[in-house]
């Protein structure tokens, strides 16, 4: 075999079965032959619950047009559309890297980007593949598609005038593809566990760069000045599309508002957060932040500020590198300065934010200006200068921006700094993020986000120059031009420049791996990252993915056309006809126990097959599980050795149990359904014996044992599991990010994701707290709420029925949603819970503001009345402007904090000048409780004591 992973083995001894070389022509390896791609399953029909064990999960769980209809656990008994088809539950379709055995799961096939339309079914076949959709593709007439990357019409125009005038291959699609792919890049990116795609095609740069030009006479120049950020689910469906620049491109500093101007080719880098945040980064430093619906979560503002102190001017620091992690966003300045950019919320301890350094700077959003709207109008509006409060409780997001002082550290040392990784808090000694910066004479300095109180500005000098880049005194160290953290935060994998991939961990202290790849391209790779925490994925343009495993072992998969320009198989036409979108584009998007690959035409799992399943599915395996499943297998078919084989298990004492947690294990790890229920059921008849066995702890104590707990709970995630793979969710998350992000993790990114009927019904099932289920009824009636406003025709009779409500009505149903009694039978309460509980505070409160934005104020105001909490009535009444019966609830609830919250809101309504604040202070006397009106007195006395103005007078 041949010890190059990237050679082409034609040595004619070979044993028979497996190549011995997944690097050459053959590809990946597959008993049918050999194949690019790995086969696709056969379809296995619905979803439908045939058992109580089926893991399946309803569909019809309206969040486009949200009505009230019922959606109680009998729900979970509809089928839905069947277009997931996993594959890799085999192990013929395995491959081992070393004694670790790995997979690819097709999730998503034949996918068409940005579709907006509802999945088509054909009638005759209960496959329906995402291609089959009504609304194939967005409707957009300028720009043309290609895979993941949209075009201006008029540059396609440009560049196939080129091609027909210069190759004469104006017809060919992919050559066309390939063009424009030279001259324009594509930046994708994945939101973590298995979350939407964010895609944005921008010019490369016209400058001196290494884009300049194109080829031949093709250039940027005619790309236009806007592009689309397009925000889309796994199986393609779109869910945002941000235009870029936005129309009302502002910055604010202090109390100015800077119109700003930026083009595509500013656009560096894009990212999602753990929080579902997406991040833009722009070529000087601006920072752009939207959520998974493409509404702005923080006003604009510049990771990097110009030294010479041109703030007010809207400029920033031009950026040598930006890098997106799970927390934030870390820069890197062609000036060799850089910033660490933590993004945080309501969920984070304030006490976090307070203790960050002296030197950073904090990010609230904007408030609307009371000034521009009247208190009855019910619009929303204009964003001003004034931050949100941030005494009382944290904002929903906030940003803190730390920047350090490597610049200092460059100048003194004479180094410059080649590339940048950042350490998430979780896993940094100092419990906050550190700056892991390459050296250009192949060390590493690491810097700490406490440069004010930490000696030598936080920064420190691994010299890891004997470990990685050491080329053995023959020339210069290779520095690193590429890192990335191990998700367990235990390893960083380091690319140096002479194409040398070392794994070291954290503290540098051991060298892990070592791997030379030269002899494949003496490029860097077009992207880096871990396979879950063994092993290191590379891609490189026409060479496919390589995966190298801790032990020096290596697999490469090849992807489009990568094997037919390797192999030079198929001939010019038959690559046109197979990849006419270019498939060679391919992104990785690492996860904490697998890489998700996304291509132009499907999103597929690179993973460690699991431990429990490689046990069971093994050939030959005689591990307990994989002797309970054959039995199951053996029950199923009739065979009258089932029951001897099931008896031989519970011979020794503890192997049927370890049979039955076997079993379940493995039917977590699983996507086909299929396999889902041939394991399920096999753990089901293992527990028909032990429920038999007189020893068995349930006969004896009359609970349910560990095992059979533990089987209710997997097929109820299972169930869940299955609900959000389908396409018209696309959610492609594992069991193990299931069990990272939680329960109420999964909830509340569904929620994020527009679909808050599916999140109320999967917290109602799951049977989670009564906040998270509050919460997602909240979401779920201003989700109604919402659609009751913006339906301006009647296609059907729901949507003339929703027309023709009236405010009392919508609140009336708005009700109903909050207290889950829209099967006419109300909230069933649970154990320790007294009955007809009132709902947590501020629910009724944010389903008003929901009214109020969507222009129902009699909604808003039925519903405000409702609201038992004194914090959050004041807040929304404050938002719709009714300042007065604000104050008088603070009044009542005696909270003097409240009360100031009020009179200054009230302030703020009103212009600086001597007018405004007269009118100000004569609203508060004379409608204000008195005890706002004494607070206000006091205020002024006091202000008048400590030298300023007499306000006296005007009391």
């Amino acid at each position: 075999m041949s010890t190059n992973p990237f050679d082409d083995d034609t040595s004619p001894i070979k044993p028979p079965g497996r190549p011995t070389n997944p690097f050459g022509e053959d590809g990946n390896y597959f008993p049918s032959g050999p194949m690019s791609t790995p086969p696709k399953s056969h379809h296995h029909g619905p979803y439908t619950l045939g058992r109580s064990i089926d893991p399946t999960f309803p569909t019809k769980l309206h969040d486009a047009t949200l009505t009230t209809t019922t959606m109680t656990s009998s729900a979970f008994l509809d089928s839905g559309d069947t277009s997931f088809e996993p594959s890799g539950a085999t192990e013929s379709t395995w491959q081992d890297l070393g004694d670790l055995p790995y997979r690819r799961v097709r999730m998503y096939s034949d996918i068409i980007w940005g579709r907006k339309g509802k999945q088509a079914k054909s009638p005759k076949s209960s496959i329906s593949k995402a291609s089959t959709f009504s609304d194939s593709a967005e409707e957009n007439p300028d720009e043309e598609q290609f895979g993941l990357s949209w075009y201006p019409k008029s540059y396609v125009g440009i560049v196939r005038a080129h091609q027909n005038a210069v190759l004469g291959t104006g017809e060919d699609s992919f050559e066309l593809s390939r063009l424009l792919s030279t001259t324009t890049t594509t930046f994708v990116a994945g939101c973590p566990n298995g979350g939407p795609i964010a895609a944005v095609t921008a010019p490369l740069s016209t400058g001196g760069g290494s884009g300049g030009g194109g080829i031949g006479n093709v250039s940027t120049s005619g790309f236009g000045s806007r592009t689309t950020i397009r925000i889309m689910n796994n199986s393609g469906k779109l869910m945002a599309a941000i235009p870029f620049p936005p129309k009302d491109f502002s910055l604010f500093t202090g109390t100015q508002q800077i119109q700003i101007h930026r083009s595509p080719g500013d656009i560096i880098a894009i990212g999602f957060t753990s929080r579902c945040v997406l991040v833009v980064v722009l070529r000087d430093s601006l920072v752009l932040s939207y959520d998974l619906l493409g509404k702005r979560v923080l006003p604009p503002f510049f990771a990097l500020i110009d030294r010479n102190g041109e703030r007010n001017l809207g400029k920033g620091m031009d950026l040598l590198e930006a890098r997106i992690f799970e927390g934030g966003v870390a820069v890197l300045g062609v000036d060799m300065s850089s910033a660490v950019v933590e993004f945080l919320d309501e969920h984070d301890d304030p006490s976090y934010a307070d203790e960050a350094d002296v030197t950073s700077r904090r990010i609230v959003p904007l408030m609307p200006s009371q000034s521009d709207q009247s208190p009855s109008d019910g619009k929303e509006g204009k964003l001003s200068a004034s931050a949100s409060p941030f005494f009382l409780a944290p904002p929903p997001h906030y940003a803190i921006i730390t920047p350090l002082p490597t610049a200092m550290y460059s100048r003194s040392n004479h180094i410059a700094f080649r590339c940048i990784a950042i350490l998430p808090r979780q896993y940094a000694p100092s419990c906050r993020p550190e700056l892991f910066l390459s050296t250009s004479d192949g060390s590493v300095v690491v810097s700490e986000l406490h440069p004010s109180t930490s000696p030598n500005g936080g920064l420190t000098d691994i010299d890891c120059r004997s470990k990685i880049g050491d080329t053995g005194g023959i020339g210069p160290i290779a520095p690193i031009v590429s890192m990335s953290f191990a998700p367990n935060g235990r390893f960083l994998a380091c690319f140096t420049s002479n194409s040398i991939l070392t794994v070291v961990s954290t503290t540098f202290e051991s060298k892990v791996l070592e791997f030379n790849t030269s002899s494949g391209s003496s490029s860097p790779p077009r992207s880096m990252g871990w396979c879950g925490e063994d092993s290191v994925v590379l891609h490189w343009k026409n060479l496919g993915v390589l995966m190298v495993g801790p032990y020096g072992d290596w697999l490469r998969f090849s992807y489009g056309n990568d094997s037919a320009v390797i192999g030079h198989g198929g001939g010019e036409d038959g690559l046109k006809r197979k990849n006419p979108s270019n498939e060679t584009e391919v992104y990785l998007v690492p996860e904490i126990d697998c890489c998700r690959i996304v291509t132009p035409t499907s999103v597929e799992i690179l993973q460690r097959v699991p431990p429990g399943t490689a046990d069971l599915l093994r050939i030959g395996s005689i591990e307990p599980g994989a002797l309970l499943l054959d039995a199951s297998d053996a029950f199923d078919s009739g065979s009258p050795n089932a029951d001897e084989a099931a008896r031989s298990i519970t011979q020794q004492e503890g192997l049927l149990e370890e049979a039955i947690q076997g079993c379940i294990t493995a039917a977590a790890g699983e996507f086909d359904v299929k396999v889902q229920k041939r394991m399920l059921r096999a753990a089901s008849y293992g527990l028909h014996f032990s429920c038999k066995d007189e020893n068995s702890p349930c006969r004896n104590t009359g609970r349910p044992s560990a095992e059979a707990v533990t089987f209710v709970k997997t097929a109820r995630k299972l169930r869940v599991l299955n609900a959000i793979h389908r396409p018209s969710i696309g959610w492609a998350m594992t069991a193990s990010q299931f069990d990272s992000v939680s329960p109420k993790g999964v909830v509340a990114r569904l929620m994020a994701s527009g679909k808050p009927s599916l999140a109320s019904s999967v917290s109602e099932y799951l049977k989670l707290g009564r906040k998270v289920r509050d919460y997602a009824r909240a979401m779920k009636a201003a989700a109604f709420v919402g659609s009751c406003s913006t339906l301006s025709c009647a296609n059907d009779t729901m949507s003339r029925r929703l027309i023709s409500m009236t405010d009392s009505q919508i609140a009336e149903e708005a009700i109903k949603i909050i207290k889950g009694a829209e099967n006419g039978k109300g909230d069933i309460p649970r154990k320790g819970e007294p009955n007809l509980t009132p709902p947590s505070p501020g629910i009724y409160a944010s389903v008003a503001l929901a009214a109020h934005r969507a222009g129902r104020k009699g909604v808003a105001d039925l519903l405000i009345m409702l609201e038992d909490g004194p914090a959050d009535k004041v807040h929304a009444l404050l938002t719709i402007g009714s300042y007065v019966d604000a104050a008088a609830v603070a009044a009542r609830a005696r909270d003097p904090d409240l009360i100031y919250v009020c009179i200054d809101a009230f302030e703020q309504a009103f212009s600086k000048d001597e007018e405004g604040k007269g009118l100000h202070i004569a609203g508060v006397i004379n409608k204000f409780p008195i005890e706002a009106v004494n607070m206000l007195t006091a205020y002024h006395a006091l202000t008048a004591g400590l030298g300023s103005r007499d306000f006296k007078p005007l009391i």
